[in-house]
């Protein structure tokens, strides 16, 4: 369901939607939910930031953009932040093997940048191997204000690596999130959980919290000794106001997990996957006034992977894998006229791998430092049209560097009425050579070319209706078709000369014909046809992507402090994955002021149904959970 429906008003009159950049103070009171309390008027106008890198009503974001609320996080029944996306329209979304998950939009993961992941609007973790590691992000739920999606190119204002879509995850204020709040549960798939959030205030100019999440989860079909996924965080955040319009925050985590994996085949194959790291990252903000506004943010992250593989309990191979990766960012928006305001921004960021294949005693290091220059110009033509022109440049330098890469794009969003919004985009996006451990060597790997062209609208109607639809056409160039080898390394060199058309779009609705019921509805669908490329060979996107994607949810409150919910998922046939349904109901019970439990069913549907192209499938789960607030 749509969550831009369901952000709850003490959520909203706690953060004033400002459409040049203002600053946003929270309350205490935002876990509190109640149906009966939603404004289709006041959630069209969710503050975004993930669309422009500055915050601005939802209603007039000329981009795809889809909100995950916290009311609608807590009453997915979904347990971590990768589970919840799978809500998201459009988005494809499969577990491969435990706690690893690929995601991608609207065209598959088939070598073409991928989506970027963001904490805060900071980008973490993963930057070489283009997939996150949800292991190693796995925030507790309680911390997660809401979830900002992109489904289309973001690299116009976030760089490199967005060309499919942005993540961003914005954790809660600070000042939202004083007292002491638990939760555990317990279940089949979900083993064991638990998780904590303690916070106040530290003066009247200082607030904090400090957080943690502990889990078990079974690692899905078929059911091995060997298959989980353990994890452990610890987390803190700080917030101090040094006056008017000057706010520091600082946080960061440390992380600790454990993947096992084994396919019953044979010979039987296992896998243990160790992960340790954190992050570490502050913003400094400054309003002047006046739709003027300073940002400056830096970061740093790490983390060590032990990778050891077995065939028959024989030990087969044992990787160790570091990243660490550093990033600052300065931005900086004024107004240039009376109806035009520009933004521009410069970040600088700094990539080191290693990797020893301990068995061989071989490894490898990549360094990698990028910079990123990028602007948005935005022209209120009229009260009702404005026009935006932005784009991104970046500069690689690494082995076999990559040089200058441009993204620009122009958007256009037209608001006639307040309960409609017309929008468009045209933007092109090249993303720098890819790099990729091959014969003992790192060695260039030409990358893909997007020409986009989007058209939506966003509609409500009277007080119990929101619409969406989003339209794309896109062409892709130079994708991957071929391969040859060096005579003098003996690396692999890579020809791209495919070529893919794709249109398609997305529908999404929300009812609410009573102030206890809300019903969701979504379809999306990706139509391709590839050229140049051999399907013996290569995943084409027509075969990598599912025609058609679905889902609905149903929330009704029957009586004071119950809740009952419901998610319906559907996924067309691709490649080797069947098409396959997936059905969760969730019953809630607020037994006092303080105390709710919970009891939740997932894929319901069947016992097992595969995702992805390996051996590992979706299991039938339940859990029950108990959360209390002192």
């Amino acid at each position: 369901m749509n969550p831009v429906l369901r952000l709850s008003l003490p959520l909203l009159a706690s953060v004033p939607v400002l459409a040049q950049g203002g600053t946003a103070t929270a309350t205490a009171g935002a876990d509190d939910f109640e149906l009966a309390e939603l404004s289709l008027e006041q959630l069209m106008n969710v503050p975004v930031e993930v669309g422009s890198r500055q915050t601005e009503p939802l209603a007039g974001t000329a981009a795809s953009v889809f909100v995950l609320n916290e009311p609608e996080i807590r009453r997915s029944g979904m347990r971590s932040v990768a589970e919840v996306l799978r809500l998201v329209p459009g988005l494809i979304i499969a577990q491969d093997v435990p706690g690893a998950y690929g995601f991608s939009s609207r065209l598959g993961e088939y070598g073409f940048a991928g989506m970027l992941v963001l904490i805060d609007g900071q980008r973490l973790y993963s930057t070489l191997l283009r997939r996150e590691y949800w292991q190693a992000i796995d925030l507790p739920l309680a911390i997660v204000e809401r979830i900002e999606v992109i489904r289309g190119p973001g690299g116009s204002r976030w760089g490199d690596k967005a060309s499919q879509g942005v993540i961003n995850i914005v954790t809660k204020r600070a000042a939202a999130a004083h007292g002491v709040r638990i939760s555990g549960w317990a279940g089949s798939e979900e083993r064991l959980g638990g998780t904590f959030r303690i916070g106040g205030a530290l003066g009247p100019d200082t607030d904090a919290y400090l957080f943690g999440k502990a889990k078990q989860h079974d690692g899905g079909h078929p059911s091995t000794t060997g298959d989980r996924w353990d994890n452990n965080n610890l987390g803190a955040r700080l917030e101090h106001r040094f006056g008017d319009g000057v706010l520091i925050t600082v946080d960061g985590m440390y992380h600790d997990s454990f993947l096992g994996d084994s396919y019953e085949i044979d010979p039987g194959f296992s896998s243990l996957n160790m992960i340790k790291g954190g992050h570490l990252k502050a913003k400094l903000r400054i309003d002047h006034g006046e739709h003027q506004w300073t940002e400056w943010r830096a970061g740093v992250d790490a983390y060590d992977q032990d990778i050891r593989d077995y065939l028959d309990n024989v030990p087969d191979g044992h990787l160790r894998w570091r990243e660490e990766f550093a990033d600052t960012a300065l931005v900086h928006s004024l107004p240039l006229a009376a109806d035009h305001q520009l933004t521009v921004g410069v970040v600088l960021r700094s990539l080191t791998v290693e990797n020893q294949r301990v068995f061989s005693g071989t490894g490898a290091e990549f360094n990698e430092t990028r910079g990123d220059l990028f602007a948005a110009w935005d022209w209120d033509v009229t009260p009702e049209l404005r026009v935006t022109l932005g784009g991104n440049v970046g500069y690689q330098d690494a082995d076999e560097g990559s040089g200058v890469d441009s993204q620009p794009d122009l958007r256009v969003a037209w608001r006639p009425s307040a309960d409609l919004t017309v929008w468009g985009a045209v933007g092109t996006n090249r993303e720098p050579d890819r790099k990729i451990a091959d014969s003992g060597l790192l060695v260039r790997r030409e990358s893909s070319r997007l020409a986009a062209y989007e058209l939506g609208t966003r509609w409500r109607i009277h007080d119990r209706l929101l619409l969406s639809v989003d339209g794309f056409v896109y062409q892709v160039e130079d994708q991957l078709n071929g391969f040859d080898t060096d005579a003098g390394t003996g690396a692999t060199l890579y020809r791209t000369g495919g070529r893919t058309d794709a249109f398609g779009g997305e529908v999404h609705a929300t009812w609410m014909p009573h102030d206890a019921v809300r019903a969701t509805l979504f379809v999306a669908t990706t139509e391709a046809n590839t050229q140049r490329i051999d399907p013996a060979d290569f995943f084409t996107i027509e075969d990598e992507v599912p025609r058609l994607r679905g889902g609905a949810t149903l929330g009704f409150d029957p009586l004071p402090g119950v809740e009952l919910d419901a998610n319906v998922l559907y996924t067309q046939q691709h490649a080797a994955v069947p098409t396959w349904w997936r059905v969760d109901l969730r019953l809630g019970w607020r037994v006092g002021e303080s105390t709710s439990i919970e009891a939740v069913g997932q894929n319901l549907t069947d016992p097992e149904h595969d995702e992805y192209y390996y051996l590992e499938g979706a299991q039938r789960g339940f859990y029950f959970l108990v959360s209390h607030r002192f």
